[in-house]
């Protein structure tokens, strides 16, 4: 298996152990999700549910999980379906339809739960019991996946994981 260095802010974190057998599962994930991070501790951290044991770490980076990530996952959908819109010439309100009907928890928790991304998903302490993530928690991830992947490799690649996922744009 390919080493990848924790990143500069976990170097110091006591649980190292913890965080590169975490690492293992972004592998699984991004078989499911049809891409291969030159990165994977972007997944990782897209994994990271708001309130999981990440979040305790005192890091600004994670103090809010995956959040951070799922705001730029958010973004790049909306461009993409912006770009998809644009030549068909239909007004405005023909977008904010389009973004309403694909860009919601309930689809997006509905993608996650159809791809099995629970399993990879550290959840809230005290949720990470249960086998399904809320439906909050895996709209969150399925946008910071998309984030992710983004940061990883632009564009191409997000388009092609959305695609993966099985959102139409």
């Amino acid at each position: 298996m390919e080493e990848h260095p924790l990143p500069t802010e976990l170097a110091s974190c006591p649980f190292q152990h913890v965080l590169s057998a975490n690492l293992d599962n972004t592998h699984a994930c991004e078989d499911a999700i049809g891409y291969k991070f030159h990165n994977p501790w972007l997944l990782w951290e897209a994994l990271q549910a708001a309130g999981s044991p990440v979040c305790q770490l005192n890091i600004p980076r994670y103090e809010e999980g995956n959040m951070r990530l799922a705001i730029v996952g958010d973004r790049i959908l909306d461009l993409l379906l912006a770009l998809s819109w644009y030549p068909t010439y239909q007004k405005r309100l023909a977008f904010d339809n389009l973004r309403n009907q694909i860009t919601t928890n309930v689809s997006f928790n509905a993608v996650g739960n159809s791809m099995g991304l629970s399993r990879y998903i550290t959840k809230a302490m005290g949720a990470e019991r249960t086998l399904q993530a809320s439906p909050k928690t895996m709209s969150a991830t399925v946008e910071a996946i998309i984030g992710a992947v983004y940061l990883d490799g632009g564009m191409d690649a997000a388009k092609m994981v959305v695609g993966n996922l099985g959102i139409q744009v």
